[in-house]
């Protein structure tokens, strides 16, 4: 069994635990607040709060900013924080935020994550996006400077930002085949993760990690948003990202040893 095959299982069983806890009288709630616009459900920007028990950094668990469009926003919808592991996360995601240039979808439009993350209580320690598939590859590397500004502004010290899902049937807002814009994005946040241009820079591959036999189950048909079980899938994949950043054991797996291998190394096909 490789390592990804290993966290899978995991995950399965983390999901169908906090199920039933969900719908137990006795289940912890989470403080959430939501603006929904003048549409309705349509458009909806939550910003969630959750505590995470510490591992073995002294000092206490990293405090950790997450931005996100709709793709991250099924945490919030599916119940699946409690996958956020290790850390002290504020969950900021909202439908259709892009990155620098403004949201789309009917006003009012969410705040895009370089004013998500100006407008944000920090200080923080990192700060994780998952956000700008709604963004063109034409305004993404001026965007991303923008977001590097933004994270610095706020103390943190690394920019963890995930890869687009390439090769994929997503349409954007405007009708068009999104993968050319996905290709070109991430072929940015390579290059400028090389260059050191933005020294914060991170870049998670959760494009490569998400591309197998795990497809069918942890995405939807339009190959970038996540069922429930992807939805807990990719609270793993940050959760143990933190915690290979910041010198911990991996959340839920101490006896694996400090700090946590990355969750890019090694996974395989499973």
């Amino acid at each position: 069994m490789t390592r990804r095959s290993a966290w899978y299982v995991g995950v399965a069983l983390l999901a169908a635990v906090v199920l039933q806890a969900c719908s137990s009288p006795n289940a912890s709630e989470v403080t959430a607040t939501t603006d929904v616009g003048a549409q309705g459900s349509a458009l909806q920007a939550t910003t969630t709060s959750i505590e995470a028990p510490a591992t073995t950094e002294v000092d206490g668990p990293p405090r950790v900013l997450l931005v996100g469009d709709s793709t991250l926003l099924a945490v919030e919808k599916y119940r699946a924080v409690a996958g956020l592991e290790g850390f002290v996360a504020d969950l900021e995601v909202a439908s259709c935020r892009t990155l620098g240039i403004p949201s789309c979808g009917d006003p009012p439009v969410p705040p895009n994550a370089v004013e998500a993350i100006s407008a944000a209580q920090g200080p923080y320690d990192i700060v994780v996006v998952m956000a700008g598939y709604d963004e063109w590859w034409t305004s993404f590397p001026e965007s991303l400077r923008e977001v590097g500004d933004a994270v610095r502004s706020k103390g943190a010290e690394t920019l963890l930002f995930l890869t687009f899902r390439e090769g994929v049937g997503y349409i954007d807002p405007d009708g068009r085949t999104a993968t050319e814009a996905f290709v070109r994005n991430n072929e940015t946040l390579r290059s400028v993760e090389a260059s050191g241009e933005i020294p914060e820079l991170v870049v998670a591959d959760w494009y490569g990690y998400t591309s197998g036999s795990v497809e069918d189950e942890w995405l939807t048909p339009d190959g970038i948003h996540l069922t429930l079980l992807g939805a807990y899938a990719v609270g793993d994949y940050i959760s143990r990202w933190v915690a290979h950043l910041s010198g911990l054991a991996c959340p839920g797996d101490p006896g694996a040893g400090v700090p946590c291998p990355s969750p890019d190394d090694g996974f395989g096909q499973p």
